[in-house]
Parts: structure tokens; C-alpha cells; sequence
């Protein structure tokens, strides 16, 4: 993850990020990227497949970066699952754990939606876009 050109006026950490996707996609996805991974520390793992930023405010962050179009998906799943929770009258423990659905795929997302904007100029709708199995 030394190789760091055509990403220098990014942060150091985005710059990481996109040269491990640029060399070999997302991790697991093939068995080059799966042992490039595993010989991450966790640090480095943790910083490439979560974004903590992305957690803590969502659809927000997608707008700030310029994925207007993934963070309006986001939002629109966030009302419908609230919709769904409060319509159903579902139970507290339910409530709560169907709260942290949007972050999560925020955090999980996030980084490499983020990769596909800035390199591949990306302007998808698709949160999961490039996350499927190659």
C-alpha cells in the first residue's frame, strides 16, 4: 500500500485507501486481495473497510463528500425503515436495533463509494455499487 500516486491531494489515509482498491479491489474479492488484507494490521484493516465519520452522521457525510445521490438513497431508507419501526408499534429492543441499520451501511460503504466517486467518477444511486462478488 506504499504506491500512492495520482491520490496527492487527498489526505494520507484516503490515500491508502485508494491505492489498496486500485491494486486490488475490495478486500476479499479475489485471493491476491484477500492475502494483501490479511497481512494488514487491524488498524489498517479497521481504517479501509469502516468509516467512523460515516457512522456517526450518515447520509450527512455522503452529501458533504459529494454523493449526493447514495446519501439521498440513504436518507429515503432511514425515513421508510423509521416508517416501518413506528408503523408497527414494534417493541423498544426492536426500535433501537433497527437504528443503527442506516449507520452501518454508511460506515460499510462509505470508503470505497467514496474510492468509485473520486477515481472512477462514479454518479450511481446504488449505496452497494462494486460490492458484490466479482
Amino acid at each position: 500500500m506504499t504506491d500512492l500516486r495520482g491520490y496527492d491531494e487527498l489526505p494520507r489515509s484516503w490515500q491508502e485507501r485508494f491505492a489498496f482498491f486500485d491494486r486490488y479491489g475490495l478486500p476479499n474479492s479475489s485471493p491476491e486481495s484477500r492475502e494483501a488484507y490479511r497481512a494488514l494490521s487491524f488498524g489498517s484493516k479497521m481504517r479501509l473497510n469502516a468509516n467512523v465519520l460515516g457512522f456517526l452522521f450518515g447520509p450527512i457525510y455522503f452529501f458533504v463528500k459529494g454523493m449526493w445521490r447514495k446519501g439521498l438513497v440513504l436518507l429515503l431508507l432511514a425515513i421508510g425503515l423509521a416508517a416501518i419501526v413506528i408503523g408497527a408499534g414494534a417493541p423498544d429492543l426492536i426500535d433501537r436495533a433497527a437504528s443503527f441499520v442506516v449507520p452501518a451501511l454508511a460506515m460499510t460503504t462509505a470508503n470505497y463509494a467514496y474510492y468509485l466517486h473520486v477515481v472512477k467518477g462514479s454518479q450511481s444511486w446504488n449505496i452497494f455499487e462494486g460490492l458484490g462478488r466479482r
